[in-house]
Formats: structure tokens, C-alpha cells, sequence
């Protein structure tokens, strides 16, 4: 297995703040990873250091097994591209903002056809010649995402680049990342604070928590109080793998949830509740189970058509106690 990334001890803190606190982490090439959590836990300054705009005041980072220490950072940052939340489009035409990225990466030769062929991938060939800060914002999204992917670089790193999409607008960049990763030697990492959406579209997901990196996939998250080793929502008990009593938040892999139209033989963990909505995530289908509580369950697209469920069915909802994660803080 390739490793894109390796972090070790990275810390990072703005005025005295620690915001990230990474022991250990990898991230795969060649893959889609996707950056998970609630606004303020760390993804976007953990991008940062992705895209070598920041540098850790702790740590050791690695880019593709190499040392990524400051005296490489111009020549790491040519392999890379970043599209922030907000994109920035430069005054010109949408022509004269690729070029410039093309020249940026030494990569002007046959400039034309590079610009022509970007735009048509993404659909906005009508756009070349208009002026970029004309564009509506939709527009600037798309021709700041042609921007980041002309010079082909080798890891693209996108942040929250679902916010503010309609849903016709989400699918066709779900469509994107997709055909994106197919091509030769592309990694590509997201960040989203829709952690459903972080684990349909992602091979690898990763889940911040007030900097750190979590154990869990931060769905299914329930608050509640420990007594033995019951955990109780008020809404329904479960069963923990261990009783310490400062447990506060569950979360359940919702991938690891199982389904049945009959009542499972485990002896803890089995809930009967109803179907209360299916969505097809391309790959896999999500599914809300109202059991006492709302469980979201990943299903593949195979398993899905052998349940044969279908909207407001009553089914079971299972997990074992070693698909739950504990918090004590969120």
C-alpha cells in the first residue's frame, strides 16, 4: 500500500490555540478520502497542511515517503492542488485564470487545448471567453475546480466543495470525484461536514473531533448516560463493550449495522423499528431506520436487492458492541 501522506506527532495551533493534535496518520494514494466532522474540529487547517500552506509546529509529515520538511514545499506544492471553500477568481476572462495556473506549473505548452479540453470535462466551454468575476457563483465554483484540476496534479484537496450545491449540483460532482480517481496515479481528499455523505462517496474516511482523529465515523451519535455497561438515550438502551461511567456519546458504524426482516438471535443490541427512507448513494444505498432512535445504515447495492426492503417496511436494526464508539467530550 501507497501512502499519499504520513503523519506523525503533528501538532498545530493558531495564537497559542491547538487546533489539530494528529498522532498517527496515514492517507492512501490513489484513493478518495474523505475529511469528516463538526465546523471548528480541524479539517480545513489539516488541508492547509496537505497543500503545504501551513506548516505544523510539531511533527514530522511525509509526501509520497519523502520528508516533507519546508526546502521541499515549493517543489511538493507542484503536485498539489487546492480548491477552498470560497474560491478566489483573479480579473481577466476564465481563459486568462487557467493560463495563469498553467504557467504557475510550467505548463504552457499547448496552453489552447489544455483550457479547451478542461472545460469541456467539466461543461463550461460557453464560459472561456467571459469575465470571471461576472460569473454567477455557481459558475465560479465550477471554472475555481477547472482551475484546480488543468495542471493535473497528483492530489487534488477540496474543502467542503458540497456547500451551497443544489442537489442536481452535488450529484454531478459526486459524478466527478468518481471519474476523477479513475485516472492513473490520482488521490484525491475532501472535507465535508455531511458525514453520510463522507462515507458514501469515500474509500477511507476520517473523523475529526476537536483536532484529533476519532474512531468512528461520527453517525449514529447518540448522548446519553452509562449505568454498568447499558448506555441509555432515553429513548432506548445498548450495550457497550466496557462500563466506564464517563462515557457521554455513542456513535455506530453505520456500515456495520445489520438488518433483518425477523428477530436476530444476538441476545443485546436488536431494535424493530420502520423504514423511513432509502437513497441511493451510487455505489451504496443509505437507509433511516426509526428504532427508538434514527439509525442511518450503508447498505451495498448487492445486499440491498437480497433484503428486499422497501419504504416503511418493518425490519431489525443489530449491531455488536464492537461496532460502537465511545466519547466522553465532543
Amino acid at each position: 500500500m501507497i501512502n499519499a501522506y504520513q503523519l506523525n506527532g503533528v501538532v498545530f495551533s493558531y495564537n497559542n490555540n491547538e487546533v489539530l493534535s494528529i498522532d498517527s496518520l496515514n492517507i492512501r494514494a490513489n484513493k478518495i478520502t474523505a475529511l469528516i466532522g463538526p465546523n471548528g474540529c480541524g479539517k480545513t487547517t489539516l488541508l492547509n497542511l496537505l497543500a503545504f500552506l501551513e506548516k505544523s509546529q510539531q511533527g514530522q509529515m511525509q509526501f509520497f515517503s519523502e520528508q516533507a520538511s519546508v526546502k521541499h514545499f515549493r517543489r511538493f506544492i507542484q503536485h498539489v492542488s487546492f480548491l477552498p471553500q470560497h474560491p478566489y477568481l483573479l480579473r481577466g476572462t476564465v481563459t486568462d485564470n487557467l493560463a495563469l495556473t498553467l504557467k504557475f506549473h510550467q505548463q504552457s505548452d499547448k496552453e489552447d487545448n489544455k483550457i479547451k479540453a478542461v472545460l469541456e470535462q467539466l461543461g463550461i466551454e460557453h464560459l472561456r471567453l467571459k469575465e470571471a468575476k461576472s460569473l454567477s457563483g455557481g459558475e465560479q465554483q465550477k471554472v475555481a475546480l477547472a482551475r484546480a484540476i488543468i495542471s493535473k496534479p497528483d492530489v487534488l484537496l477540496m474543502d467542503e466543495p458540497f456547500s451551497y450545491l443544489d442537489h442536481c449540483s452535488e450529484k454531478l460532482l459526486e459524478n466527478f470525484i468518481h471519474e476523477y480517481i479513475k485516472q492513473p496515479n490520482k488521490t484525491l481528499v475532501f472535507s465535508t461536514h455531511n458525514r453520510l455523505q463522507g462515507i458514501a462517496i469515500a474509500d477511507d474516511v476520517i473523523s475529526l473531533i476537536q483536532g484529533k482523529v476519532a474512531n468512528s465515523p461520527l453517525v449514529n451519535f447518540f448522548h446519553g448516560t452509562v449505568k454498568h455497561d447499558v448506555f441509555d438515550t432515553g429513548k432506548i438502551k445498548i450495550t457497550l463493550a466496557d462500563n466506564r461511567q464517563d462515557n457521554k456519546y455513542v456513535s455506530i458504524d453505520p456500515s456495520k449495522i445489520t438488518l433483518s426482516s425477523i428477530k436476530p438471535a444476538i441476545d443485546n443490541n436488536h431494535y424493530h423499528g420502520k423504514v423511513m427512507a432509502i437513497v441511493d448513494e451510487i455505489e451504496q444505498i443509505r437507509l433511516s431506520i426509526l428504532a427508538g432512535e434514527l439509525f442511518q445504515v450503508m447498505l451495498s447495492l448487492q445486499s440491498f436487492k437480497e433484503l428486499e426492503i422497501s419504504l416503511s417496511d418493518q425490519v431489525w436494526v443489530s449491531f455488536q458492541p464492537k461496532s460502537i464508539s465511545v466519547f466522553n467530550e465532543f
